[in-house]
């Protein structure tokens, strides 16, 4: 594959992290599992098919070695086609997987000259390990109870297939609960409140031109009743706020410090709603505020240990002179929820500006964006109207983590498809192998119900079992998977009953389709012969 940037660029718009791509490898490898599981349940579960061949090749002379790699070679050369079939698949996904991840991945086995010996390889040794169990199992049989149509029973292949069966559906349910929790959390924080107003907010990149020209940008854009409020700032919430070195007098010395900084027009805090609580807001009628006022945020004022922010002493490293803190403003997530809040200080000195923000009615945005389109092309010719929503960049911050949810809950559904393929072709071997039993039970008086219930219950049995399992292992993990996130979500209950309701549905559903029609049958049909 392609390389794929796993870090995060400056504006703090997040991309795949490294983490992430051991998350697919490791769901990857569940698929695999599963698939495998399936591969040794159905080759034993039909071994009554080839006791008959295992019978005369003994007869013929076959020890049991030939005939255990005979199968082994079988099973290598099924995992080969599957590698093929897989890579055309893989080309045929590709493009959707581009489309979720926003990127250009390319399928090219000679780009790495160890890819594609790696693949022959690793292929080559999931044949065997799903192989080795089949082949010593169906090698085993005794020629002489074979070819008399004695196929052995062992307690110990029915446990075992169970066990498997057990396996692969308690990844299942693991799967859907981590796809559930993971949907959600990402939601979250995508929709959790930031502690300002995002909505209906238009950003536009200002250069030296719009910023000699502000106030008759926005003198000229509020000629428009669909503009509600004009602003400029340094940074863009949402992006990699500055850290600058500031300072402050303490009661004997002077403290320096490291915290982000914004650096607004005085109208920043009415125009995003953010909180004073303490102090007040920056003014355009008192003079000092253009200069020595500062605005602190909650964690600020904590990490420095001020009982009384409002006058102390504050200003920024490389300005002889102290302003001073002339308001406090409630915590908010100046970044995006991937990052805890940190200390922040607002200035408003005239420094000029990186960015305009505009509100605009939501009831006439169209008319609006045309407004200020025209008013900027007339007053700044030497930069082209480029714009977008607020919201819209809060959007890119959580992009990231979108697709990763979306490509968890593709893989999850191929785990879960893949395992109620293997459930169904399970249990229509098992159902044809009681297909006598059936019959026989009909004939003294079986009802459908009572036959469906007879053949649906011991896989249910599992799937409840492997529920057991998987609920206590899937709740352990994506705690402990939260733990990354610094604002998360609770796990509730109600997520592992949906994962078990959605499996014991989907091997209800698998089982009673073999059931149903092994009920439905003649029963002469079965006991022709008897």
């Amino acid at each position: 594959l392609g390389s794929m940037n796993v870090t995060h660029d400056y504006h703090n718009w997040q991309k795949f992290d490294g983490k992430y791509i051991f998350v697919f490898s490791l769901l990857a490898v569940f698929v695999l599992l599963i698939a495998a599981i399936n591969f040794m349940n159905l080759s034993t579960a039909r071994s009554s098919s080839r006791s008959k061949e295992v019978g005369v090749r003994k007869s013929v002379g076959a020890h049991r070695l030939q005939l255990a790699r005979q199968f082994l070679g079988e099973s290598v050369i099924l995992a080969f086609i599957a590698l093929a079939v897989a890579v055309l698949l893989a080309e045929v996904a590709l493009p959707l997987l581009n489309t979720i991840s926003r990127r250009s991945l390319e399928l090219n086995l000679f780009s790495d000259p160890a890819l594609l010996p790696g693949m022959i390889g690793f292929t080559f040794l999931l044949g065997l390990v799903a192989g080795i169990y089949p082949a010593l199992f169906l090698s085993s049989f005794q020629a002489v109870e074979v070819l008399k149509d004695k196929t052995p029973a062992s307690g110990r292949k029915v446990m075992l297939r169970n066990v498997l069966v057990v396996a692969q559906f308690a990844i299942a349910i693991a799967l859907i609960v981590g796809t559930a929790l993971t949907v959600q959390q990402f939601r979250f924080m995508k929709d959790r409140n930031p502690g300002f107003q995002r909505d209906q907010i238009v950003l536009l990149k200002m250069n030296g031109t719009s910023n000699n020209k502000y106030d008759l940008l926005k003198e000229e854009f509020l000629r428009n009743p669909a503009v509600l409020a004009v602003t400029a700032s340094g940074q863009r919430l949402g992006n990699n706020i500055h850290q600058n070195s500031a300072r402050t007098r303490g009661d004997s010395a002077e403290i320096r410090l490291s915290p982000s900084h914004l650096h607004v027009k005085r109208n920043f805090i009415e125009f995003y709603g953010l909180e004073i609580v303490a102090g007040r807001a920056f003014s355009d009628e008192i003079p000092t505020d253009k200069r020595f006022a500062y605005i602190v945020n909650e964690a600020l004022v904590k990490d420095l240990g001020w009982d009384d922010p409002i006058g102390k002493q504050f200003g920024v490293s490389w300005e002889d002179t102290l302003g001073t803190v002339i308001g406090v403003v409630k915590d908010f997530n100046f970044n995006s929820l991937h990052h805890k809040i940190q200390p922040l200080y607002i200035s408003s000195q005239d420094w000029g500006y990186d960015e305009m923000s505009v509100k605009i009615s939501p009831q006439n945005y169209a008319a609006a964006l045309g407004h200020l389109e025209k008013v900027w092309n007339e007053h700044v010719p030497d930069r082209p109207f480029q714009y977008i929503f607020l919201d819209e960049h809060f959007e890119t911050l959580y992009l990231a983590d979108r697709q990763v949810s979306q490509i968890v809950g593709v893989i999850a559904g191929l785990a879960i498809f893949t395992a109620c393929l293997g459930l169904f072709g399970l249990a229509a071997i098992t159902t044809e192998q009681r297909t006598k039993e059936i019959g026989i039970r009909k004939v003294l008086g079986a009802s459908l119900l009572n036959l469906i219930t007879l053949l649906a219950k011991n896989f249910v049995r599992l799937v409840l079992l492997a529920f057991l399992i998987a609920a206590p292992v899937g709740y352990f993990i994506m705690q402990n998977w939260l733990q990354n996130f610094v604002y998360r979500i609770a796990i509730d209950w109600w997520v592992f009953l949906f994962a078990g309701g959605i499996a014991l549905v989907i091997a209800l559903a698998t089982v009673s389709t073999h059931a149903l029609k092994a009920a439905l049958a003649n029963p002469v049909e079965a006991l022709r012969y008897e």
